[in-house]
């Protein structure tokens, strides 16, 4: 079939095609008007990165399994145990993984097999960030959080669970953080009480790291201290991924708990959590000064709880009060005040008339010790006053 003719009066078709030409190239000679380059994310804040250190043969190993935010959580733990060669960190996540989607990879059935063939002394587990979605069975689509979806995951989060008891070794489940998407942080929050009920339910133990990574009303924030305790960007630009601050701060809640189960004795940054290093600060008077370290006054010398493992005879037992510099900085807790210190508030009982001094002349009103003004005396001893 023939094309149909040019309606007279209107441009054809071929002088369409030169006028289409020249609006895109402008004025007949110019050169084409370059296009305008999208924007470009941010470049993430510089962060000291530690070289890790090889590994004893008989290092304990950590494996890590999850997702995306599961393989951040190993690149931080990496860094923590960098120097302690007791500690080896082994990164199995699989970014896209989750329990929605067990077609695409399945958590309860390749277990098993890979924790038989790495022999992990302890496991992480940080998951969910995927699970915002349907699940799809052969009898239909489940919306997320609807009842039968509910009743569905809980049973995939139950089968891996199954798994990681079979094999009879420790185990560390991380919660989510919040996300910049006040629906993503609702999900977030939601998937932590199932994560936490089923996981205690079989004696593993849930690390909450909400907080660390959320305002004082519990919602999202980029930026906050770092392990350091200095103002850093912490999460990514699209609100969800952690900058290498933040890898290393979520791995700092669960490098304590692998240290202190462990018996491996306090790491540094478990023991000084605010400015660990010197620093050069510039003051007041414009001039440059020595800052740090910031070392904690309450917690056992550094080797202590190692003596055992050196030989140097049985590490003395933790206080009651536990890690005073994670009570402080953790668990929002101050030191109990020293008597006598400025920061001791505790009530004075009132001074009676039985702690008077005898033979003083001094009274006592309201509790107070009101002294005898001092009078002059002459050569002879006798007051001058008659």
């Amino acid at each position: 079939m023939a094309p149909p003719a040019d309606i007279p009066g209107q441009p054809g078709q071929a002088q369409r095609q030169r006028q289409l030409q020249q609006q895109g190239s402008g004025a007949p000679g110019q050169a084409a008007q370059p296009r305008k380059k999208r924007p470009t994310a941010p470049a993430e804040p510089p962060y000291p990165v530690v070289d890790v250190q090889p590994k004893d043969q008989n290092a304990r190993k950590v494996l890590v399994i999850g997702d995306f935010m599961a393989s951040g959580l190993a690149w931080g733990l990496d860094q923590a145990f960098a120097e302690e060669p007791r500690i080896a960190i082994i990164d199995r996540a699989e970014g896209s993984s989750g329990f929605v989607r067990d077609d695409h990879y399945d958590w309860a059935a390749t277990l098993p097999e890979l924790l038989d063939t790495e022999k992990p002394d302890m496991t992480v587990v940080m998951i969910g960030s995927n699970d915002r979605q349907q699940i799809r069975t052969a009898d239909g689509k489940f919306a997320p959080r609807s009842e039968e979806w509910q009743r569905l995951y809980q049973q995939r989060v139950e089968r891996f669970l199954l798994a990681l008891q079979t094999y009879g070794k420790p185990v560390y489940w991380v919660g989510l953080p919040p996300l910049k998407s006040a629906d993503g942080s609702a999900d977030m929050a939601y998937l932590n009480t199932v994560f936490k009920a089923r996981a205690e339910a079989v004696g593993v133990k849930f690390i909450d790291i909400w907080d660390g990574f959320a305002d004082e009303n519990g919602t999202f924030v980029s930026r906050g201290p770092d392990v350091d305790g200095q103002a850093r960007q912490l999460r990514s630009g699209d609100g969800i991924n952690f900058t290498k601050a933040g890898r290393r701060k979520l791995a700092f809640y669960v490098e304590r708990e692998i240290t202190q189960d462990s018996g491996l004795g306090s790491t540094p940054s478990a023991m000084t959590l605010t400015n660990p290093n010197e620093t050069t600060e510039i003051g007041p008077d414009g001039k440059e000064r020595k800052v740090g370290p910031i070392l904690s006054l309450t917690d056992p010398a550094p080797g202590s709880a190692d003596a055992a493992l050196d030989g140097g005879g049985a590490a003395q037992p933790a206080s009651a009060g536990g890690d005073g510099a994670r009570k402080l900085t953790v668990d929002g807790e101050p030191p109990a005040p020293q008597i006598g210190r400025a920061d001791d508030f505790a009530w004075k009982p009132p001074v009676t008339d039985e702690d008077k001094p005898e033979g003083s002349g001094a009274s006592i009103i309201d509790g107070i010790v009101i002294l005898p003004a001092a009078t002059a005396r002459n050569a002879s001893g006798s007051s001058a006053v008659q």
